[in-house]
């Protein structure tokens, strides 16, 4: 995955946008309660928050077609992630 940290968008490594990444309420991954493995619940917005880190590109453009209101976490060091 690709990461632009002005605009804030994230891509596949061949371009495909994925989503454009922001929350209003500024959570911490660790206040969020758990779900499933790499997924937890977001009591402010009641979505689903998926660390990016455990999908492929694929994986997480297949996540956002089926529900786009999905937030993701996105930690800028993790190793499925460059910034461009």
């Amino acid at each position: 995955m690709k990461f632009n940290p002005i605009t804030k968008e994230l891509r596949t490594d061949k371009g495909e946008f994925i989503k454009k990444l922001g929350c209003p309420y500024n959570m911490i991954w660790s206040q969020l309660e758990p779900n499933q493995e790499g997924v937890r619940n977001c009591h402010q917005c009641n979505h689903s928050v998926i660390d990016s880190a455990l999908f492929d590109n694929q994986e997480l453009l297949d996540i956002m077609q089926e529900n786009p209101d999905t937030c993701l976490k996105v930690d800028l060091m993790q190793s499925n992630l460059t910034i461009s």
